[in-house]
């Protein structure tokens, strides 16, 4: 499959992640066909090189079927969908490891893409490579495991943030004098395993902070995360001292 003006692409999807895969494949020089959403009053196009699904995990059958025969090469773009939910005879998988906002730019040469095919490899892997300049190769089982992953380093994170922007909203203190401290964390691991960059009251388990953290809670929802939470942290201290103690 070539690149520019010989490679006709049909993009499926209107949220984040089809506006960002559709500003990449432009400037990898491919002609693009915005089809719309899941929804759409105009069938889709049959004689594309590519067919580009970025809909939502639930809608991803209903538009591969849509599309149905076609002699060219279809791809979704989800992390926890397996590749065979594609009943076309050419059928990949890109899946960019990103959050995705609307209105914020991305270097999507930057985005680790992780790849799957079962019969046209060597297309998707050129595809991919057109996009970004980090590409790996992973089955369905793995990049379910990495989106799961992904769901905690980045979604659970976030959800965070918000508990602690709630906090300080009450308050009338900024949000952004957290951002040094997000920073670190996010940076330390870098260096250090997420176990050895762990830090505050849990990892010493210190009962007067907590249980004065836990007063400051009005919210039952925030005490519930926060005690489940810590308790994780403490007892995965734990287990690692263990394991240490059994080094032989």
């Amino acid at each position: 499959m070539g690149q520019g003006s010989h490679s006709r692409v049909v993009l499926i999807g209107r949220g984040n992640v089809a506006t960002h895969i559709g500003i990449a494949l432009e400037e990898a020089g491919y002609l693009l066909y915005r089809a719309g959403g899941k929804h759409r009053d105009v069938p889709l196009p049959k004689d594309a090189d590519l067919y580009v699904i970025a809909v939502t995990d639930s809608a991803i059958r209903q538009v591969a079927e849509e599309i149905g025969d076609v002699d060219g090469l279809v791809i979704h773009m989800a992390g926890s969908v397996p590749l065979d939910i594609l009943p076309q005879k050419r059928r990949g998988v890109i899946y960019p490891m990103q959050t995705f906002s609307r209105d914020r730019d991305l270097d999507f040469r930057r985005i680790p893409l992780f790849v799957e095919s079962d019969t046209d490899m060597d297309s998707v892997q050129h595809v991919a490579s057109s996009l970004s300049e980090i590409v790996y190769a992973m089955d369905s089982r793995r990049r379910s495991v990495l989106h799961l992953a992904a769901v905690f380093c980045c979604n659970f994170t976030n959800r965070m943030y918000g508990l602690a922007c709630d906090l300080l909203d009450a308050e009338g203190i900024p949000f952004s004098v957290m951002l040094p401290l997000i920073d670190e964390t996010a940076a330390k691991v870098h260096d250090l395993a997420p176990s050895k960059a762990q830090t505050g009251p849990a990892v010493r388990w210190d009962e007067g902070v907590m249980r004065k953290h836990l007063m400051m809670l009005a919210d039952s929802n925030a005490r519930d995360i926060y005690e489940l939470v810590s308790k994780d942290i403490h007892n995965d201290k734990l287990r690692l001292e263990e394991d240490k103690g059994n080094c032989p």
